[in-house]
């Protein structure tokens, strides 16, 4: 497949873009615009950013987890 063929690009991680790119030449490819915040999950400190932006704004757990956010930050 393309992504198991794509050599590693900056910092280990395999590119998607470039198989993107490879993609495009080779069959009909259709994309997405869409509105809202973007994350980069590559790394630690990025996915822990994600999951703690997309929870603040859970309606069922965003005020208690901002509760809990607070008191750690308080320690």
């Amino acid at each position: 497949t393309i992504l198991s063929d794509q050599e590693k690009g900056a910092g280990g991680e395999i590119q998607l873009t470039d198989a993107m790119a490879k993609l495009i030449g080779q069959q009909p490819f259709h994309g997405f615009t869409f509105d809202g915040e973007r994350f980069d999950c590559g790394d630690k400190f990025g996915f822990i950013l994600a999951n703690l932006s997309l929870g603040l704004n859970h309606p069922e757990i965003g005020s208690a987890l901002k509760s809990a956010a607070q008191a750690r930050i308080g320690q």
